[in-house]
C-alpha cells in the first residue's frame, strides 16, 4: 500500500467518524492572521528582490574595480606613446564674411542688404606634443568680439558646441585637417568690416583640461 492510498483511507475514516459523532465540519473564513501572513510574504519577496539588486551592484563594482586595475597596469611605454592634446590654435585661414540668405518663395538669392548676414568662420587646429594634428573629444566655446582703438570691446557673437557637434565639425582635405565652426555675428551697429578677435576654449572630455586660443580675424575674400 503506497503513501497516497494510506492518506486517502485516513481522510475517509476521519470524515466517517465526524458524521457518526454528529460533528459538522467548520469552514475557515479569512481573518486578520491571513492578512498578516500575506504582508509577511510580500515583505519577504521585497527583501529577496533587494538582495538580488545588491548582489548585481556588487558585481558591477567588482568589474569596475577590475577594469581600473587593468588600466593602471598598462605598459608605461604604451601610455607614453599614446597621443594627447598638447595645444589648440585657430587656423590662419579663419575669418568672417557676408553671406546671402535664400528666399523660400522663389529659391533665388536675395540681393538686398537686409537679407545679408555676417558670420565668423573659425578653424580649430588641435595638435599633440609633436605638433601633429590630433582628433579631439570634448566641448568648444567660441566668443567673437571687436576691440576698437581707444574704445570698449563689444561681443559680436558667441556659441557653445557639444562633443557631438565638435565631432561633426571635423573636416579634412588636400590642405590638411581642422574643425570648422560658424558663428553668426548679429551686432546691430557692426557692418562686417575691419578686424575682430576670436577667443576659443576647448575642454578635453577625458581630462577636463581647458585649452585656450585666440586670433585676430579679417574678412575672407
Amino acid at each position: 500500500m503506497n503513501e497516497t492510498l494510506q492518506r486517502a483511507i485516513s481522510i475517509v475514516a476521519i470524515t466517517s467518524m465526524m458524521i457518526v459523532c454528529g460533528c459538522n465540519p467548520t469552514i475557515m473564513t479569512p481573518n486578520q492572521n491571513d492578512a498578516l501572513r500575506r504582508q509577511v510574504r510580500d515583505l519577504q519577496e521585497k527583501v529577496k528582490s533587494a538582495e538580488a539588486k545588491q548582489v548585481e551592484l556588487e558585481q558591477q563594482l567588482a568589474q569596475s574595480a577590475k577594469a581600473a586595475q587593468e588600466k593602471s597596469s598598462i605598459d608605461p611605454a604604451i601610455l607614453g606613446a599614446t597621443p594627447q592634446v598638447a595645444m589648440v590654435q585657430i587656423g590662419d585661414k579663419s575669418g568672417f564674411l557676408t553671406v546671402k540668405t535664400v528666399s523660400e518663395a522663389d529659391g533665388e538669392a536675395k540681393s538686398s542688404a537686409l537679407d545679408s548676414r555676417c558670420i565668423a568662420r573659425v578653424y580649430l587646429e588641435p595638435s599633440d606634443g609633436l605638433g601633429r594634428f590630433l582628433q579631439i573629444v570634448g566641448s568648444v566655446k567660441i566668443s567673437i568680439f571687436e576691440l576698437p582703438v581707444g574704445g570698449k570691446s563689444q561681443t559680436l557673437g558667441q556659441a557653445d558646441f557639444s562633443p557631438g557637434q565638435v565631432r561633426d565639425a571635423w573636416r579634412s582635405g588636400m590642405f590638411g585637417s581642422h574643425y570648422t565652426f560658424e558663428i553668426p555675428l548679429e551686432k546691430a551697429d557692426w557692418h562686417c568690416q575691419g578686424s575682430i578677435t576670436a577667443k576659443l576654449e576647448f575642454q578635453d572630455g577625458m581630462t577636463d583640461k581647458v585649452f585656450p586660443a585666440q586670433r585676430e580675424l579679417r574678412v575672407q575674400k
